[in-house]
């Protein structure tokens, strides 16, 4: 027991030793024990610690000393856990030498940090944890937030680097999902997104032929509705020449337009009914869509073909078009903005190669 002791405040804990008898079914219970004061003369106690015993007596009574000294006797429940050594010299770090100590050990650093974010995640009660971050400083907590930004930008691209082959629609629609600020890339406006695979009518009588929408998403501001479609990178933009100079489009990506027209059209039909008369839900104001499909690095290798698309992505009201490469290069520009560095540029043509 912790206690205030006036008369000699370094001796603060209290305690005494429990005797225990062993019961036949082999568990331990309280024994009596005479008091001192009833042993008559020539009668003693003799408590007879072996040195393992004895050295666990030591280490528990120092540790409760070192807790009196630096937590006083607490108010309240209090819940303390035992340190090890190596966390306790962690612990007793200055920030100095624990910079030191992280810079060196870039891949402990690392782990640690990990660690210490799932422990935090995981806090039914994150008020303290809140309370210290706050007293890091506003400059403090901006750094923090830009660099957990920067990696989360940084994660994206290299799904994007390591994926760009990819056919699979659905790992891509996940992918999208976790890292919905690549689709707010796609419109000038603020986005937020509603729901992925999301309904916006066409069901009939018989409760079949239900358009699902691969992303909804709605401006921040206004609250209007506007529709994504995504196939995948691999998605052929283009089909065989039609004559010289001149491609057609190909099937996936006109289909593509006239699926996202469609979901447009019965999302008008049959807005009140989706919403269920929740106008704070969004809004339905001749929503903008977009088509996310294909790469075009990959394919548009000729002046002919990228002529052929960008006539055709241009002539598209309320319709616009996006390629992978271009929106996971728009996410590499804002990486290299919040590092500080300069935008790469491509290179300038020479002056006398007309346009």
């Amino acid at each position: 027991m912790l206690i205030e002791n006036k008369g000699n405040p370094e001796a603060g804990v209290k305690g005494s030793f429990v005797f225990q008898r062993k019961k036949p079914s082999e568990t331990w219970e309280d024994a009596d024990a005479a008091p001192l004061s009833s042993l008559k003369s020539g009668e003693g106690y003799k408590i007879e610690l072996h040195t393992a015993e004895l050295l666990q007596l030591f280490q528990e009574l120092r540790d409760l000393y070192a807790l009196k000294k630096e937590a006083g006797i607490p108010g309240g429940t209090s819940t303390f856990v035992r340190a090890t050594l190596q966390l306790q010299q962690l612990a007793n770090l200055s920030k100095q030498d624990l910079g030191k100590f992280l810079a060196a050990n870039a891949a402990v650093g690392s782990t640690l940090l990990s660690s210490m974010l799932e422990w935090a995640i995981s806090l039914d009660e994150p008020t303290p944890l809140v309370e210290q971050l706050v007293g890091l400083g506003s400059d403090a907590l901006q750094k923090l937030n830009v660099a957990v930004g920067l990696q989360s930008l940084k994660k994206a691209l290299e799904i994007w680097t390591s994926n760009s082959e990819n056919f699979d629609e659905e790992f891509w629609q996940k992918s999208l999902a976790q890292y919905s600020f690549v689709l707010e890339q796609v419109f000038a406006w603020p986005t937020t997104v509603v729901k992925g695979k999301a309904y916006v009518g066409g069901k009939d009588i018989t409760n079949t032929g239900g358009n699902i929408v691969d992303f909804l998403v709605k401006n921040q501001l206004t609250q209007n509705a506007a529709l994504i479609e995504i196939k995948p990178p691999t998605t052929k933009l283009l089909g065989p020449e039609y004559r010289a100079g001149i491609n057609n489009l190909s099937s996936e990506l006109s289909g593509s337009v006239m699926q996202v027209l469609d979901y447009k059209h019965s999302l008008q039909e049959q807005y009140l009914n989706i919403s269920h008369g929740q106008p704070d839900l969004f809004d339905s104001f001749n929503p903008q869509c977009a088509v996310i499909i294909g790469n075009a690095a990959a394919e548009l290798s000729s002046p002919s073909k990228r002529k052929s698309f960008e006539l055709f992505r241009h002539q598209l009201p309320g319709v616009s078009i996006f390629t992978y490469d271009e929106l996971f290069a728009k996410t590499e520009q804002l990486i290299h903005l919040l590092e500080g560095k300069s935008i790469p540029q491509e290179p300038d043509f020479d002056e006398d190669i007309p346009f």
